[in-house]
C-alpha cells in the first residue's frame, strides 16, 4: 500500500513539471493573415516611418502591417512574430518572422489579430511550388507568436524626417534587437553628454524642437521597451541630409 505523504510528494512534483514546461514552451495564438501589393513585392513601412526601407536587409521584405491588437497605435512599431500556417496543400506549417512596419486598418479589426503581410512574405509560408496557390486564397489562418528581434551585426539605424529643420529635428528608429520598440529616446547636441528626452510622435518616429544654436553631431540614449538603455554617440553628423538614414554602432 502507497502511503499518503508518497503520493503528495509525487503530486507536488508532478505539479512543479507541468508548471515549469508551461512556462518553457511557447504558447501559439489564432490569427489570420491576408497580402497585399505586388505578389512578390516588399510591402512598406509607412506607418512606422520606415517607407522604403523594408525591401532592404535586414528586413528584406519580411515585414507585415497590424491590426490595432498589434499596431498599438504605433507602439507595435518593430515588433517581431513568428507566423506559420497549416492548411493542405498549400502551407508548409513551417515558421517564418516578421517584423511589424505598417498599420492594417478598417476591416482589418474584424477580428482580434490580422497581419497583412507583403506579398513576399505571405509567399514564405507555402510550400515549395504553392506560394502562388498560397496567395491565391487571398487569406489563411495563421498560429502566431511574439519573439525577440535578432538582426545579427545590423546596427540600429536613424532615418532623418526630411522635415527636419534647425528648429526641428525628427527621426525613425529602426532595426532594434530584442523588444523592437522604444520606451523613451533622448538627445544630446554638440558631441556632450546633455541628453533631453524626444517625443514619440507617431510610429517609429521621435522628435525634438529645437534651436538653432543646438548643433550636431547628434547622440541618443534609447530605452527599449522592456527598459533596457544603451548610447548611440554621434550619429547624426555635422552637415547630415534630411532623408537620409544613418546606422550607429550599437544595438541592444
Amino acid at each position: 500500500m502507497v502511503s499518503t505523504p508518497f503520493i503528495f510528494v509525487v503530486a507536488i512534483s508532478l505539479l512543479n513539471f507541468f508548471s515549469c514546461l508551461c512556462f518553457v514552451l511557447p504558447t501559439n495564438t489564432t490569427g489570420l493573415a491576408t497580402w497585399y501589393g505586388p505578389e512578390t513585392g516588399p510591402g512598406r513601412g509607412a506607418a512606422c516611418g520606415w517607407e522604403d526601407d523594408v525591401k532592404d536587409p535586414p528586413l528584406s521584405s519580411m515585414i507585415a502591417a497590424g491590426n490595432a491588437n498589434i499596431f498599438l497605435k504605433g507602439k507595435g512599431c518593430g515588433h517581431c512574430f513568428q507566423i506559420f500556417c497549416t492548411q493542405p496543400p498549400h502551407c508548409s506549417g513551417k515558421p517564418i518572422k516578421v517584423t511589424i512596419s505598417d498599420e492594417c486598418p478598417g476591416a482589418c479589426n474584424n477580428v482580434p489579430f490580422h497581419f497583412d503581410l507583403s506579398g513576399f512574405a505571405f509567399g514564405k509560408m507555402a510550400n515549395p511550388g504553392q506560394d502562388q496557390n498560397l496567395r491565391k486564397l487571398g487569406q489563411v489562418n495563421v498560429q502566431y507568436q511574439r519573439m525577440p528581434c535578432s538582426y545579427g551585426s545590423t546596427k540600429i539605424a536613424f532615418k532623418v524626417d526630411a522635415k527636419s529643420n534647425p528648429n526641428w529635428f525628427a527621426t525613425a528608429i529602426e532595426y532594434a534587437n530584442g523588444d523592437g520598440g522604444f520606451g523613451r529616446v533622448e538627445i544630446a547636441g554638440g558631441g556632450t553628454q546633455n541628453y533631453s528626452a524626444m517625443d514619440n510622435i507617431w510610429g517609429a518616429v521621435w522628435k525634438k524642437d529645437i534651436a538653432p544654436s543646438f548643433k550636431p553631431p547628434y547622440s541618443f540614449k534609447l530605452t527599449s521597451a522592456d527598459g533596457k538603455t544603451l548610447v548611440a554617440t554621434n550619429v547624426i553628423p555635422l552637415n547630415f541630409s534630411p532623408g537620409q538614414k544613418y546606422s550607429s554602432t550599437v544595438n541592444f
